[in-house]
């Protein structure tokens, strides 16, 4: 048995894998690649992943004090890892960011970080300000929903309903199994529906062309549920959901092939604006 320190405040047990120890396997590996997430969603606020230093724990949590001083936070910093050189500067951005954003998502690795959520006009000049500090070779991916702060609350949500895109929201063959690239867009539409909190949602399920008309509609409807249940988990209100089972009838791809049969295998997402007098 062997005891690993890192800063002289952690301690870890190294199993030295002879018979007769009965030590937990540890839940993530310590040559797990670095990252750092962190979520705005109704009040709540996530940090998970690596810091650079238990000195720049501090400093992010001071920072979401800063920012998000009513917000619940949640924060789960893994102290093992490596991390580059530039983690410290890249990643102390992270909450000025979800600061510019209604409600947002942020992942950071080592060679992307990828931010997807709901904002104002004044996400244009935090962009700005973030690329001018992130390395040449960090991937900024961006999904942001702009809304208009000249707007009443009805015309933004309409507006952003117009322009939303569903996105690929698939599932593994003869299953209502979501497939794990899934997660971004449906994380995405609980952005826009918390931001446009008075909308409904119908949710449609489509299936392939393998087997029976009957099966693929149940399958199709399942699959549809499936997603509400995980919207609902989400904090969107089941009233505000309505599930629909197409079965294969609207296919976007041949179904004699696998790639198209994945494709067919899909939800789509429709989003239904607040009714009643302007405001």
């Amino acid at each position: 048995m062997s005891t690993l320190l890192v800063g002289g405040l952690w301690c870890v047990s190294v199993d030295n894998g002879l018979p007769g120890n009965d030590i937990p396997a540890a839940k993530y590996s310590a040559l797990e690649a670095a990252h750092l997430e962190m979520s705005l969603y109704r009040g709540h606020l996530s940090i998970h992943g690596h810091a650079a230093s238990k000195r720049q724990e501090l400093q992010l949590l001071k920072d979401a004090e800063r920012y998000f001083s009513s917000a619940k936070t949640n924060r789960v910093f893994k102290p093992l890892g490596t991390v580059p050189d530039y983690w410290e500067a890249t990643s102390s951005v992270l909450p000025e960011i979800l600061a510019a954003t209604e409600s947002a998502h942020v992942l950071l690795t080592d060679k992307t970080l990828r931010i997807r959520g709901v904002s104002t006009n004044i996400w244009h000049e935090t962009m700005s300000q973030l690329r001018a500090v992130l390395p040449e070779f960090i991937d900024l991916n961006v999904d942001m929903i702009i809304l208009d702060e000249q707007a009443n609350a009805r015309d933004l949500c309409s507006r952003a309903f117009a322009e939303y895109r569903t996105g690929a929201i698939n599932f593994e063959e003869s299953t209502t199994l979501l497939r794990s690239s899934a997660k971004g867009a449906l994380d995405r539409v609980v952005s826009l529906a918390d931001s446009c909190r008075e909308s409904t949602l119908t949710i449609t399920g489509h299936t392939d062309s393998s087997g029976p008309e009957a099966w693929n509609r149940t399958l199709s409807l399942a699959r549809a549920n499936a997603v509400a249940d995980y919207f609902v988990s989400s904090g969107i209100a089941r009233e505000r959901l309505f599930t629909v089972g197409a079965g294969s009838s609207e296919a976007i791809a041949s179904n004699t092939s696998r790639y198209g049969r994945s494709l067919n295998r899909r939800i789509a997402i429709d989003f239904q604006a607040a009714r009643g007098s302007e405001d």
